[in-house]
């Protein structure tokens, strides 16, 4: 990395000096600068309205960048290792389906895992490309997902021989990460295309304690939320190709394909500021990050029923390594699910970023203080001090069922359908994916069977009051399956 470099920001540097100028608009959006806004949208971003400007070719084409913007991607490649790095404002979601579309065509099998993101789904129906899964491994104790491990891998290679490209999740929304470098050799050993989902990554790559970054571990293209857990605005991603990577063109064609033709260019600066936050302070900032979470899972293990796994879960065989900036505080020693833990801490103004079976999951991020790290930590304490700790039952949260892919994700989306009632829907073919969320991971997706196991998973979260997501029936007291004859 050129750390000399890497002081620069280019685009968002063109911005400001754009707005400087004060120049008179002609062009969208309407509100003209925010004179035009609502009254309550003035209220609610006042000044920053002089800022809201998309597409200025003044400023630089997010499909064909030339000036700043180019620079601003060029950096951020450098500064993660990557051959070429493409700026997305349409999240991550975006730079899924794109990298799915530029390796993958109709009837094309690629390798995922079980608890893939609701976005590969859509990627495999925006391509054409039918889903293969890959076992994933789970820890029953802890209720969480382990993902692949080389063995499962390897079985899915074996039984589909045909399959072009793998994806992974990498790490886990828990901070697992699995053994992805043995994965990726074994995988280009047998001529497959790497491409991985890290979303929860982005930070990885400057810090020794966490996790080696998709790109170290030798992936071909990755998709990162710089937003998640670094200083990104919500909706901002990354996607960066390996060096040398032949399908890099077609992934630039792809992005251009999923993103807005109106990119907001306070989207770009973001990535562009983020990116030398990161490149200049990440190592500093992650490890504030870690010592902020390590004196907070230290100090809720030491609560009296609420447990927070660490390090001791390299002991699976899928487990290679934990960010240890993810916290999943555990209450089934105080006989408390994740959905009521999450509900009492709501009333100590604490807001978490999932819940299930037992646990809720807390990031913890260099946006962190001692005081906010004291406020989770109260609000846990509060709630160990006002339950009786109880022996822990073995009625755990269930694994996710296994799919039973039947018909390609983009026939089923164009079949004839029918909305039938849940009950009766066992046997049926699905035609549309169904999702709790977060964590965003299908249940059961177009394509796949209604079985018996999948039925009772969706009765059970909906026993316990999850909410679903991507269901045109969001009861699901009817199911879109795929009209027979």
């Amino acid at each position: 990395m050129n750390k000399e470099a890497q002081k620069r920001t280019p685009f968002a540097d063109a911005l400001e000096e754009y707005c400087q100028q004060q120049m008179v608009p002609f062009h969208t959006p309407g509100h003209k600068l925010g004179t035009g806004a609502p009254c309550r949208e003035q209220a609610l971003f006042g000044t920053a309205l002089r800022q809201d400007l998309g597409l200025m070719y003044a400023l630089d084409d997010l499909f064909q960048p030339e000036g700043p913007l180019r620079e601003a991607m060029e950096l951020a490649a450098d500064a993660y290792g990557a051959g070429r790095t493409f700026f997305s404002v349409n999240g991550t979601t975006a730079c899924i389906e794109a990298m799915i579309l530029a390796v993958c065509g109709p009837g094309d099998t690629v390798l995922i895992p079980r608890e893939a993101h609701r976005s590969v789904l859509s990627g495999l129906i925006l391509s054409g490309a039918m889903p293969a899964y890959m076992e994933s491994r789970y820890a029953g104790r802890e209720e969480v997902s382990l993902g692949p491990d080389p063995a499962s891998l390897q079985a899915a290679i074996a039984a589909h021989g045909e399959a072009k490209a793998v994806l992974f999740t990498y790490p886990t929304y828990d901070g697992l990460a699995g053994r992805l470098a043995e994965m990726v050799q074994i995988a280009h050993q047998h001529g497959l295309i790497v491409l991985v989902d890290e979303a929860h990554g982005a930070h990885l790559a400057f810090h020794e304690d966490l996790p080696a970054d998709a790109l170290a571990c030798g992936a071909d293209c990755v998709a990162q939320s710089t937003h998640k857990l670094t200083g990104s605005l919500t909706q901002t991603s990354m996607l960066h190709c390996r060096k040398g990577f032949p399908y890099t063109e077609r992934v630039a064609a792809a992005m251009a394909l999923v993103q807005s033709t109106s990119p907001h260019y306070w989207f770009l600066a973001s990535l562009d500021l983020a990116r030398q936050q990161m490149a200049l302070e990440g190592r500093e900032l992650e490890e504030k990050a870690l010592f902020l979470a390590r004196q907070a899972r230290k100090q809720l293990n030491a609560l009296s029923g609420i447990s927070c796994f660490g390090g001791e879960m390299t002991r699976y065989e899928a487990v290679e390594s934990l960010d240890e900036t993810k916290l999943t505080i555990d209450f089934s020693g105080l006989g408390l699910t994740g959905r009521e833990a999450e509900r009492l801490l709501r009333t100590a103004h604490i807001e978490v970023e999932l819940t299930a079976g037992h646990h809720v999951l807390a990031l913890v991020t260099f946006g962190d203080t001692e005081k906010s790290i004291q406020t989770l930590l109260e609000g846990c304490r509060t709630i160990a001090c006002t339950h009786e700790t109880v022996e822990r039952k073995d009625t755990a949260e269930p694994p996710l069922p296994q799919p039973r892919v039947v018909m390609a994700p983009r026939e089923a989306w164009y079949a004839e359908k029918e909305a039938m009632a849940r009950p009766l829907c066992a046997g049926q073919i699905c035609a549309e994916t169904i999702t709790f969320y977060p964590p965003g991971i299908p249940v059961v997706a177009a394509g796949e069977v209604l079985t018996g196991e999948v039925l009772a998973y969706i009765d059970q979260k909906l026993n316990e009051g999850y909410v679903t997501n991507g269901a045109a029936d969001s009861s699901l007291d009817t199911i879109q399956v795929v009209r027979k004859g």
